[in-house]
């Protein structure tokens, strides 16, 4: 029998896999159609990029015929004069070579760009024309159009083939007419040389891309000239024009044509139009223009076509498996909202913790500060044997480790730049793994060496790092084990796999024997909410990796599964070993330091009794007020009154009011040599680690007692004597 509940599912399932179906094929669909738009736009684009640059050439060509015909036409209209001149003094009975030579020279004067100007004997002697002296002088019998003149007098102007010029050795196009006697016979040839370079310059005004040509071609097919010019031997033979379609337009008598060809000198696809030079000898010019060059903007268009079809096919095919998806998940969509919403509120919880650790640490540092100060002060009032001295030292280590505690919780508040001291790693393991492993199955075995680099790092943040790698490492061994943290000092180079400055640094690693971390989690494994434990909320080892991070220093893991993983950190080392401090001063009776005038801001009154009467008990002069705005008008009183303050010390947070940071700007714009002090129990506040840089010459880290008290104005001694010196200033 067929259980009706689970009708309406299979219904359900059957509808969204006719969903899918339909989905995916209506994508494949679409995406086909665009591919098709987008394939028939560029076609037709391209085609008309291929017309408008057909009509460019055709229009350039014409430009170019209009330009050398131009060219020719002058020189044609020159050699006709210098034959008109040359006939004429044949006709008078002689030829006066004087007269000629002027009138060649004249004519030559007004062509710059010819190279030569000259006529020539029955025998081919050039004997006329611009510097034609027996030395220069060359015979053209050997020449085909001198050979063509003499024996057809119908022939006009005749245009050589590149030739060699016999005096000034370059390549050139030679253009002549012939001269004939009063009796119609052959009297010689009036010849103007053009070079190859100048027509090839004279195409250069027309701009035809980085591989279009520019070309002056004979009936022959003969290059003439060519822009840009080849680069041709003296005694190279001629090139020939060798094209199956400029072939067939000459075939079937057309004088212009367009067409597409490679070009078999270089190799380059181009457009190519002809224009016949209307000159009595056919020439021809083409203009090409290169393939690359005018379909630039078409393959722009290629790109962005591709590059949309590319985008579109990604963001149908993405949002149909979102779509997808979503139908997978629609049953579940209930339950995955109420775990979003829980995991929101664990988020705000969170956030809403850490506020209130920083508060309560604050607030309970202060207490503190009351607490171990009047403890410390209890036992300076009492003689060393006295039966109570050890029950106020026992109370006294209480409230150490009340403070410790505090630092916890700041720690846990704090999520800003580290407040660095100079510390050591092994000082930093041990805590880490005595408040974490106690009570574990998993045995620490710890090796570092005692000549180990000291660093500079937030103890609290660093610890906390440290305990997050460290329960990770116990997560991973359930049923026990060995945990092995070694470091050493090594030096890294440039272009190092950390990729960290090079320098030196010290190097820490936790190795575990546990299950390991496949290979899939190790990219992930530092991502903030990624976890493998079902438990886990994913956020030791970011915390763990953003922590390091901010010190410098870099955190890493490799790991095989059923072997074990390692963490390794570098962290910056100081190329030194950490100093044991020296204990604090403490106070003996009978002890009498310089008496100083002290100023004491703090908005808990209880600190400020408590500050008054340990600086009292030292021998000194105390002022107390609850607001850096009183401080500074107490300081500006006594600088008038010319009994300056030689220190003050300033509490950094007053809530409602002007804390340390702000008083002390305003007492040291009054008075440039004020020594002050910062006191706070928010230790991560940065003034607290960089309080030079807010003008104080010291930190007092709350709690604090009698005998700290006392070695701070010990430490500051050396500064509070000049100022007990200072000038009064109005």
């Amino acid at each position: 029998m067929t259980n009706p509940n689970t009708e309406p599912d299979t219904a359900l399932g059957w509808s969204v896999n006719v969903l899918k179906r339909h989905l995916f094929s209506g994508v494949l669909l679409l995406n086909l159609v665009v591919a098709g738009m987008i394939t028939f736009t560029l076609v037709q684009s391209r085609e008309a990029y291929r017309d408008r640059t057909e009509t460019a050439t055709r229009n350039l060509a014409r430009v170019l015929d209009a330009n050398i015909s131009g060219i020719l036409s002058k020189i044609d209209v020159a050699l006709l004069a210098v034959c008109d001149e040359y006939e004429r003094q044949l006709k008078n009975g002689e030829v006066v070579p004087k007269e000629l030579n002027r009138f060649i020279v004249r004519q030559h004067e007004r062509l710059p760009e010819l190279v030569a100007l000259r006529g020539t004997d029955p025998s081919g002697m050039a004997i006329y024309g611009a510097d034609v002296t027996p030395a220069t002088t060359k015979s053209l019998a050997h020449r085909d159009y001198f050979s063509a003149q003499r024996k057809n007098a119908n022939l006009g102007l005749v245009i050589s083939k590149p030739v060699v010029g016999g005096i000034y050795g370059k390549w050139m196009i030679v253009l002549s007419r012939r001269v004939n006697f009063p009796d119609g016979s052959f009297a010689g040839l009036v010849y103007a040389g053009i070079t190859l370079d100048y027509l090839s310059q004279s195409f250069a005004t027309v701009d035809v891309g980085k591989q279009g040509l520019l070309s002056l071609v004979a009936a022959d097919r003969t290059l003439l000239a060519r822009y840009p010019k080849l680069s041709r031997p003296l005694d190279a033979p001629e090139v020939k024009i060798n094209s199956p379609q400029f072939n067939a337009f000459l075939a079937a008598g057309q004088s212009m044509g367009t067409y597409r060809t490679k070009s078999s000198l270089d190799g380059h696809d181009r457009i190519y139009s002809f224009r016949k030079i209307s000159l009595s000898q056919p020439l021809y010019v083409f203009v090409a223009l290169g393939t690359v060059d005018y379909l630039a903007n078409w393959y722009g268009e290629v790109y962005h076509g591709v590059f949309f079809m590319l985008i579109f096919l990604t963001i149908t095919i993405a949002l149909a498996f979102v779509f997808n998806r979503q139908w997978d998940r629609s049953r579940q969509a209930e339950q995955a909202l109420k775990a979003l919403e829980e995991e929101r509120l664990k988020m705000e919880k969170l956030e809403s913790l850490g506020v209130l650790a920083g508060g309560i640490a604050h607030d309970f540092n202060n207490i503190l500060t009351g607490i171990l100060g009047n403890l410390s002060f209890a036992k300076l009032q009492l003689e060393p044997e006295h039966g109570s001295q050890p029950l106020l030292e026992a109370a006294e280590k209480a409230a150490l480790r009340a403070g410790d505690l505090a630092k916890q919780l700041l720690t846990f508040a704090r999520g800003g730049a580290p407040v660095r001291e100079v510390t050591s790693v092994a000082l930093l393991v041990d805590e880490a793994l005595s408040l974490t492993l106690s009570g574990s199955n998993v045995k620490g075995v710890v090796d570092i060496p005692e000549t180990l680099s000291a660093v500079e790092a937030d103890v609290g943040q660093m610890c906390q790092a440290f305990r997050n790698i460290i329960i990770n490492a116990a997560q991973a061994m359930p049923d026990g084990g060995v945990l092995t943290i070694t470091a050493r000092d090594l030096v890294l180079e440039p272009g190092n796999p950390e990729k960290l400055p090079p320098g030196p640094y010290v190097r820490i690693a936790f190795t575990d024997h546990g299950e390991g971390i496949p290979e899939a989690s190790l990219k992930k494994i530092f991502d903030p909410y990624f976890s493998t434990k079902p438990k886990g909320r994913g956020l030791g080892l970011a915390s763990a990796y953003s922590i390091v991070k901010r010190h410098g220093g870099s955190l890493s893991v490799d790991s095989r599964v059923g072997e074990g993983s390692t963490f390794t950190i570098d962290l910056p080392s100081l190329e030194r070993r950490l100093q044991p401090r020296e204990p604090e001063a403490t106070l003996r009776r009978g002890e009498a330091p310089a008496p100083l005038s002290i100023l004491v801001m703090d908005d808990e009154e209880v600190i400020r009794q408590l500050a008054e009467g340990m600086l009292l008990h030292l021998g000194h002069q105390v002022k107390t007020c609850a607001d850096g705005a009183d401080a500074v008008q107490l300081y500006q009183q006594a600088l008038r009154d010319g009994t300056p303050f030689n220190l003050v010390l300033a509490d950094l947070t007053i809530p409602g009011g002007m804390g340390g940071r702000e008083a002390a700007q305003q007492i040291l714009a009054l008075d440039p040599q004020a020594r002050l002090v910062v006191m706070s129990g928010y230790s991560n506040d940065p003034v607290m680690a960089n309080f030079k840089e807010y003008g104080f010459v010291k930190a007092l880290h709350k709690p604090f007692g009698v005998e700290a008290l006392a070695a701070l104005l010990q430490s500051l001694s050396g500064m509070t004597a000049t100022a007990t010196t200072k000038p009064a200033t109005g």
